[in-house]
């Protein structure tokens, strides 16, 4: 995340494998409201645990109204939970893993997962491992839609405006497929440079998006959420050059070390003049993502996630994974992972499996 960008952190990567379809999760309800009960398997409960209907049993197909995101029944709605590493780098399968989906949903509050498919990068979509990158989305979207989550798909490049061609081809591909459902949500572009919104990015949106809509099998254009200049960090450049189109969102990415007042001032200028945000990607670390281990930034994240909540602003955290890869290069994990190096894939963490910001994350994740 150098100026405000991500690190590449971890080598490695391989595909998973889709392992369930449907509606809802055997394992119990969820909500995207927390009370104690049961709803893990076997009756088990805990102060995370959560009941009443899933996020998408509750809010259904997602729409877009001025800045705020409302489910089918009208209801503003903030969907708060976790992105997962470069897919293309984490191959223990956090992300993947049907049943740890299922604790961040029932322990943590989690309603939404992203999905960031790393693209020009080594094992990445574009690099001669499309068919591996698609498997490992279809696995993450289809957990999701058995535990009545929603998801991201983020097609996750810094350079995609050089990648247009394959953006359209992954995307009219997804669309087609998943397009249908009311938990689909899309993201074409990752943290853009500091390139020009008018003369680059905006025909960029136009191109994919128009291909994402002409391979939408329904009526319901699903939530499209769209990358901003400079890492996502200049966002009031949308203002007055919004691209056209149904259910839109633009992104800003903050990490609170390092972007502080000015930064929140800048997302506050635009949800203030119409722009309706999603911010898909945070830490309270560094905008290195906490290399070498670097403290944590609750105090400084404060008042992005007050301003988040107040505003109904949905985000995702990074990063699901565990940074074994860190580990043994440096001998110290990444701030923003999430798991101590040797906690397990599927499930069953204790505060001790948790690193970083986990804790800060999880704690503004669920009950508030």
């Amino acid at each position: 995340m150098t100026s405000g960008g991500e690190p590449v952190d971890s080598p490695t990567g391989s595909g998973g494998q889709a392992t369930s379809t449907g509606g809802t999760a055997s394992g119990g309800e969820s909500t995207d409201g927390c009370d104690p009960g049961p709803s893990m398997p076997g009756g088990e409960g805990g102060a995370g645990a959560v009941t009443g209907g899933t996020p998408v049993a509750r809010h259904g197909h997602l729409r877009v109204e001025g800045t705020d995101l409302l489910g089918e029944a009208g209801e503003a709605v903030q969907l708060r939970g976790v992105s997962s590493m470069w897919l293309n780098w984490e191959n223990d399968g956090y992300a993947r893993s049907l049943t740890g989906l299922m604790e961040m949903r029932d322990k943590w509050g989690a309603q939404i997962i992203r999905a960031a498919m790393g693209v020009d990068v080594d094992g990445g979509y574009a690099t001669g491992n499309a068919a591996g990158m698609v498997n490992q989305v279809n696995t993450i979207v289809e957990n999701a839609e058995a535990l009545g989550m929603y998801v991201i798909v983020d097609f996750h490049s810094h350079n995609a405006l050089d990648y247009q061609a394959e953006a359209i081809e992954f995307f009219t591909d997804i669309s087609a497929r998943y397009g249908h459902l009311p938990n689909v949500i899309l993201e074409p572009f990752n943290e853009p440079l500091d390139v020009s919104w008018t003369a680059q990015l905006k025909p960029y949106h136009e191109a994919v998006l128009a291909a994402i809509r002409e391979a939408d099998p329904d009526e319901h254009p699903n939530v499209t959420i769209l990358g901003t200049p400079n890492w996502d960090q200049d966002i009031t450049d949308v203002i007055g050059q919004t691209v056209a189109g149904e259910n839109l969102m633009y992104t800003v990415h903050f990490y609170s070390c390092n972007h502080g007042t000015s930064y929140l001032s800048k997302a506050k200028s635009a949800h203030s003049a119409g722009i309706p945000i999603f911010v898909t990607e945070w830490g309270a670390t560094n905008a290195d993502g906490g290399i070498m281990g670097t403290p944590v930034c609750d105090t400084q994240a404060n008042p992005w996630l007050d301003w988040m909540e107040q505003e109904k602003v949905g985000w995702t955290a990074w990063k699901l994974d565990n940074c074994a890869y860190e580990l043994d290069q440096n001998g110290v994990e990444d701030t923003s992972c999430f798991f101590k190096a040797d906690a397990p894939v599927a499930g069953g963490w204790t505060d001790a499996d948790l690193n970083g910001h986990a804790p800060y994350v999880i704690s503004r994740m669920g009950c508030n």
